[in-house]
């Protein structure tokens, strides 16, 4: 009985799965850019973008940090199901936007001396990366770093010095180790690119070998993001109306 209602249903579940496949189509081009410029999008971006503002001028007003270049990218992109998305329900959206924003910064003076006012500032609350002894995402830790010469007590390696935190992330040039030229952000394949505010690569590359020249400074790369991610998701679109096109 099972096997001949299995048979006998089959065509209607064939019609839906096709039915689902014409729904997870939808919205057209035109309906997508449409969604990624309503009234509620553009607010959520421009709130976004002044959040980034903000930061990145606080950090740029701090005592011997100075800003070079901001690299700005905003993408909107249909979720699939092998995405790792940034939450369960964003599978059942038909667009997310999100922002990736990366500053970098140059200092001249010795970057012990820059760390503690750069705490000061209150940025954000720098916080370890996990529990161990050695875990890296503090001042502390990068302070301790710098006197015990990147090992601990025990003769092992310390994680590397940088801050970490809830809203962003700050690292910067190391013995040997150099922060790189603005690259092109990963992102999911075939993203719609909104806004893409970063010198050409040449550029960006040239104006941070500039602040490095004849011994100016370390390069400071602060990465705007949310729990440790390089982007920021500001606005998701969830299915409905006409066949599950998305409501503005």
């Amino acid at each position: 009985m099972e096997s001949f209602l299995t048979l006998l249903l089959y065509p209607l579940t064939r019609l839906w799965d096709g039915l689902q496949a014409v729904r997870g189509r939808w919205p057209t081009e035109r309906r997508l850019r449409a969604l990624a410029d309503s009234p509620r999008a553009r607010a959520a971006r421009a709130a976004e973008l002044e959040r980034i503002r903000r930061l990145v001028e606080a950090l740029g007003a701090v005592e011997g940090v100075e800003h070079v270049l901001t690299h700005v990218l905003d993408h909107r992109t249909r979720p699939r199901p092998l995405d790792v998305l940034d939450r369960l329900s964003d599978a059942e959206a038909v667009l997310i936007c999100r922002l990736h924003a990366r500053a970098y910064y140059v200092i001249r003076e010795d970057i012990t001396a820059v760390l503690p006012r750069i705490e000061a500032a209150g940025l954000a609350a720098w916080r370890r990366a996990d529990q161990r002894p050695s875990a890296g995402g503090t001042v502390e830790h990068a302070l301790r770093w710098y006197r015990d010469g990147g090992t601990t007590e025990e003769g092992r390696a310390m994680d590397s010095p940088g801050l970490s935190s809830a809203v962003a992330r700050l690292h910067w040039d190391l013995p040997g180790v150099l922060r790189p030229a603005p690259l092109p952000v990963s992102a999911p394949a075939h993203p719609r690119f909104l806004m893409d505010q970063t010198p050409a690569q040449p550029a960006a590359a040239d104006l941070l070998r500039e602040a490095r020249a004849d011994g100016r400074g370390l390069v400071l790369e602060l990465v705007l993001g949310t729990d440790g991610k390089d982007r920021r998701q500001y606005h998701v679109v969830p299915r409905g109306g006409f066949l599950g096109r998305g409501r503005f």
